[in-house]
């Protein structure tokens, strides 16, 4: 696999409603191949694992819950991009 251009980091606690489109607004762009997806689950009760491991393009991480700037943390030490963009889930 070819380094990614861009990872796009997002932290995500209990995004069910919004986490699908969000992941499928990057899948979309004109240069998906050069976009690493990296969701940080930030310790979610609800069903967001479950959707984004539905994904086959995102790396997942899960850690306790520490809040955003921890999960963005966490997602930007696991990037592999030469650019980190950070994105609300």
């Amino acid at each position: 696999m070819s380094t990614p251009r861009v990872s796009v980091v997002i932290p995500a606690y209990n995004a069910q409603p919004t986490i699908a489109h969000a992941i499928q607004a990057l899948c979309s762009q004109t240069c998906p191949d050069s976009i690493e997806i990296i969701i940080v689950d930030d310790g979610s009760a609800d069903s967001t694992p479950q959707i984004v491991q539905s994904f086959r393009e995102v790396k997942y991480i899960r850690q306790d819950n520490a809040g955003p700037a921890a999960a963005r943390n966490k997602g930007a030490a696991a990037s592999r991009g030469a650019f980190i963009l950070f994105m609300d889930s």
